[in-house]
């Protein structure tokens, strides 16, 4: 096989796992980075 044409091949790949990876992730309902606490907006009880 060429190895020009074995090149094309993984790169042609590569791209569509990245682009699936990154349609997952914009298709997630709820992303572990947004509920850490830090980011979680302060609720008080005092009423």
């Amino acid at each position: 096989m060429n190895l020009h044409l074995l090149a094309g091949v993984a790169v042609l790949l590569l791209l569509i796992g990245v682009s699936a990876y990154r349609e997952a992730l914009r298709n997630e309902p709820i992303s572990r980075i947004r509920m850490t606490p830090e980011n979680m907006p302060q609720f008080e009880d005092n009423e």
